[in-house]
């Protein structure tokens, strides 16, 4: 079993234009700068999207009965 999603990555790499060496030459800090959202046009976290977060996905509350004893 792998750690890694080989399929993903490779599909990634495709995406990407590279060939198999520069694919393996890469190194983790570059793979992950060559795949990161593009953080000029991220989303930023406003109070506002904080609380339609909030809204959608409510913490829900465990009984006291149901915590691990």
């Amino acid at each position: 079993m792998s750690l890694l999603p080989w399929p993903s990555l490779l599909r990634q790499a495709i995406g990407l234009s590279l060939d198999p060496a520069s694919f393996w030459e890469v190194s983790v800090a570059e793979w992950r700068a060559l795949v990161a959202p593009d953080l000029a046009t991220a989303e930023v976290m406003t109070r506002a999207n904080l609380t339609l977060l909030s809204l959608r996905f409510p913490d829900e509350e465990t009984p006291p009965n149901d915590i691990n004893e």
